[in-house]
């Protein structure tokens, strides 16, 4: 009794120590099915295999990105791309593939960046990603733009084509459109680039879309787009040669700034010491060179902190983990040992029971013994039975008779004797069949047993000689056959054996 409440005891405490772990997963399960029951019914199969890890590594991969380090951002990229594809997302594929296309147009690999773009257009067509489509239309548009080498490269009617369907899906998301305008002002400013005089009109439409740009950029504070409208504003200048106008223009954007936007400053900067240069101003493009490098170094400074902070965060991150992981190690540590307890309880219980049982059995035997051996006793000391006499003669002749006789003289010895019940006899009777065909088996003759027995009564050759009729060399001859037959050496093991085998 005691045993089986250690037991319950255990198996509580094992409940209670994870119960609360219990609870999460449950919860985790819970929420699992009635996000996959939402999506299974209200949209398309691939917006429920979401796949949860891939917004992080996309934005991993953007913030590589941002830091040049294009290799790293290539594998988490890839790595999305591997997820979306394993879960089935089509979302998460498209959205992978289109950040795969912004790294290769970054690392100037443009023929695999088209080559994705193709295939992330596709997919966003077939499932109608409207946003997604949009964004990938924009980086056709840049490719097409960046193909201008010559006047035989000119992709920009192209580009064109796949910008204005992009700005036209962007309703909503300011900053696909803010971009879109953009290259549309990039793309009409690349058309006049082999005109001599340039053509106004294009001049004029490629400002239009540019100050468009512009004012949602500043509209969201859109700082990256702001940053990549000061380099088509400033190529807008220059293909009108309007230095004046560009001068003014930068410097009231650069006030505009804030004081923590210093890659932007320095941009502005670098155009500023350009232009005064080119209007004949030595002294203010001077002044501008060491804003520029001022500015930089505190961008430097800036990353370095970003960086130092992003590692801290990730440390904390993964000290969070690890301190998560050696939890759940604790817990199962703790359910084993529990197990484990359990286990030792039931195997030393099971290993009580078979002792009690096997002392009670051997108790049994004891007394089933004890009787046999009074009945025994009682047979031996009747001379009428002759019991000894008996079993001594039958295992005499067991080598000559058949296994059947065997069995019938046996019965015979239980109807005479009281000790002898009919399951005995039938064991001795099996016992004296075994003895029988263990003796066949050797292949010894009546006459070589009979030698064995008259050896057993101390008799020598020359005496065994006598009783049996046969010459000493005869016995001798006999002698080493049996040995041979017995794979023994000499008389006292053939003695030994032929004891084993009941012959004597």
């Amino acid at each position: 009794m005691f045993v089986y409440i250690f037991a319950y005891f255990c198996i509580f405490l094992l409940i209670f120590a994870t119960m609360k772990k219990f609870v999460e997963i449950l919860s985790s399960v819970l929420a699992l099915a009635l996000f996959s029951g939402f999506f299974a019914c209200s949209g398309p199969r691939e917006e429920s295999a979401f796949p949860p890890e891939l917004p992080s590594l996309l934005e991993q991969a953007s913030a590589d990105v941002g830091g040049q380090r294009f290799e790293p951002a290539m594998e988490k990229a890839l790595r999305a791309l591997e997820l979306s594809r394993q879960s089935q997302s089509a979302l998460g594929e498209v959205k992978a593939l289109s950040c795969i296309v912004g790294i290769d147009i970054m690392s100037s690999r443009d023929d695999d960046a088209w080559e994705k773009a193709l295939q992330a257009e596709s997919l966003a067509r077939e499932r109608g990603f409207t946003e997604e489509l949009a964004g990938i239309l924009v980086s056709k548009a840049k490719l097409c733009s960046y193909a201008q080498i010559s006047p035989e490269t000119d992709r920009n009617d192209e580009g064109l084509q796949y910008a204005r369907e992009a700005l036209s899906l962007s309703e909503g998301h300011p900053e696909l459109e803010a971009e879109a305008c953009y290259v549309i002002g990039s793309l009409y400013i690349n058309k006049n680039r082999w005109s001599y005089p340039i053509d106004q009109e294009l001049y004029r439409t490629a400002g239009e879309y540019l100050d468009r740009g512009q004012a949602i950029a500043d509209t969201y504070d859109i700082t990256r787009l702001r940053r990549n409208g000061i380099l088509f504003r400033s190529r807008w200048f220059q293909q009108g040669d309007r230095n004046d106008e560009a001068i003014d223009w930068f410097e009231k954007v650069r006030g505009t700034l804030s004081e923590t936007d210093h890659l932007t400053a320095a941009s502005l900067d670098d155009r500023l010491v350009r232009l005064y240069t080119r209007v004949g101003q030595p002294e203010k493009a001077l002044e501008r060179h060491d804003d520029y490098v001022l500015q930089m170094q505190k961008y430097i400074r800036q990353k370095e902190d970003e960086t130092l902070q992003e590692m801290e965060t990730r440390f904390s991150v993964q000290e969070k983990e690890r301190q998560i992981e050696r939890n759940r190690y604790q817990i199962w540590l703790l359910v084993l040992a529990l197990l484990l307890a359990v286990a030792v309880i039931a195997i030393v219980t099971i290993w009580l029971r078979k002792a009690r049982r096997r002392s009670l059995e051997l108790k049994r035997l004891s007394e089933a013994k004890q009787q046999i051996i009074d009945l025994l006793s009682r047979d031996l000391r009747n001379p009428v039975s002759s019991l000894s006499d008996a079993i001594s003669g039958l295992s005499a002749d067991a080598a000559t008779l058949s296994p059947d006789t065997i069995r019938e003289k046996c019965r015979e010895l239980s109807d005479r004797a009281e000790s002898i019940n009919s399951d005995v006899a039938d064991y001795v009777g099996d016992l004296l069949i075994e003895r029988s065909r263990r003796i066949a088996d050797i292949g010894l003759s009546q006459r070589e047993i009979q030698i064995i027995r008259l050896s057993a009564e101390g008799l020598k050759a020359t005496e065994i000689a006598e009783r049996a009729h046969l010459s000493v060399h005869t016995v001798n001859t006999h002698r080493q056959r049996i040995y041979a037959k017995m794979e023994v050496k000499n008389v006292s093991e053939m003695l030994h054996k032929a004891s084993e085998l009941g012959l004597v």
